[in-house]
């Protein structure tokens, strides 16, 4: 099991165990009916009847931010995020990029998308790219810092509002962002 201590007692794990995929999915249960924007619109219902299949290698992965809590000996998870496979060639999709609302501005969502990266890098993807709402503000200021830029749709989706950002993973093709 490889494990990364970040500050603020984050750490990452990526998921391998049945505790570790009952806990993502546990993650993206909550996701699903609290913060997902148009539930209605998601592909999350289809993919929570067949974990761990979309997000399990060599289809993709996932990964655990847990938090380690003041009154707490270990460590809890409190976000989640994905890679998948994409009709793309040499592309993945970063997907269910999920952080629990008490846990958020605390730079999570960076250490979570910095080892998704890392690890489609390491799989031999060219290229990661992710799909979110105008509406998510706080999201694209985040990815527009880690270098992901606008580029064309890369999967069909009925509201015109999704926006496709992508950025390359290897150095030569892609500015150092931290």
């Amino acid at each position: 099991m490889s494990e990364k201590f970040r500050p603020l007692n984050f750490m990452t794990r990526f998921v391998e165990t049945a505790q570790d995929w009952q806990q993502f999915e546990s993650l993206l249960r909550t996701y699903a009916a609290k913060d997902l924007d148009q539930p209605h619109l998601s592909s999350i219902w289809k993919d929570l009847e067949d974990l761990p299949a979309r997000y399990a290698p060599p289809n993709g992965s996932a990964i655990l931010l847990l938090a380690k809590l003041e009154d707490k000996s270990k460590h809890i998870p409190i976000g989640c995020g994905a890679l998948a496979t994409t009709l793309l060639k040499g592309a993945c999709e970063i997907k269910r990029m999920y952080i629990q609302s008490e846990f958020r501005g605390q730079g999570g969502s960076k250490i979570l998308i910095q080892d998704l990266l890392e690890k489609a890098l390491a799989e031999g993807y060219d290229q990661a790219v992710l799909s979110t709402w105008q509406s998510n503000v706080t999201g694209l200021a985040l990815y527009q810092s880690l270098g992901f830029l606008p580029v064309p749709s890369f999967k069909t989706h009925p509201n015109p509002e999704l926006i496709f950002l992508g950025r390359a993973l290897h150095a030569a093709d892609a500015q150092h962002h931290s």
